[in-house]
């Protein structure tokens, strides 16, 4: 009999628990901000999107808020962050996608004569480590992905 490599495994990968979450070494932030995204409907946030707008779509959304910090870090410092983080792998994946992504974006600016805004897309790099830190932090931790990929759905 013949198996499918690409077939779906047999027993259905288990979503952690809050006290799953209340194990990991991380701190009561980070733990506060996992919680949070599970109780929502993990990454994809589908319990999230069916709330509708008012003050219960507000507070779930600061239940859902990564620390501050982790944005601030990741952008000043980014693979190196990763790095620390222990999710080096998704770093460097990260950081040579920023990298031909910038390179492509200022050579364009530069041909059309946008030097300014090619100045400015510096920053560029800073930002999407930013903004993808607290979910592949959330991956790596919680869901246990140790892959080389950023996170998905984005």
């Amino acid at each position: 009999m013949e198996q499918n490599p690409y077939a779906a495994t047999a027993t259905p990968v288990s979503t952690p628990t809050g006290t799953q979450i209340d194990t990991l070494d991380v701190s009561d932030r980070w733990k506060q901000y996992f919680k949070g995204l599970q109780k929502y409907g993990g990454l994809e946030g589908q319990l999230f999107k069916a709330i509708p707008k008012g003050p219960e779509r507000l507070a779930a959304a600061k239940e859902m808020a990564p620390p501050m910090s982790a944005f601030l870090l990741a952008f000043v410092f980014g693979f190196f962050y990763y790095l620390v983080k222990g999710m080096w792998k998704k770093g460097l994946v990260l950081a040579l996608m920023t990298f031909v992504g910038l390179t492509v974006l200022v050579t364009v600016l530069y041909l059309i004569g946008g030097e300014t805004l090619a100045g400015g897309a510096r920053y560029l790099g800073g930002v999407a480590f930013g903004i993808m830190a607290p979910r592949d932090f959330y991956s790596f931790k919680v869901l246990g992905d140790k892959g080389w990929l950023p996170v998905r759905p984005f």
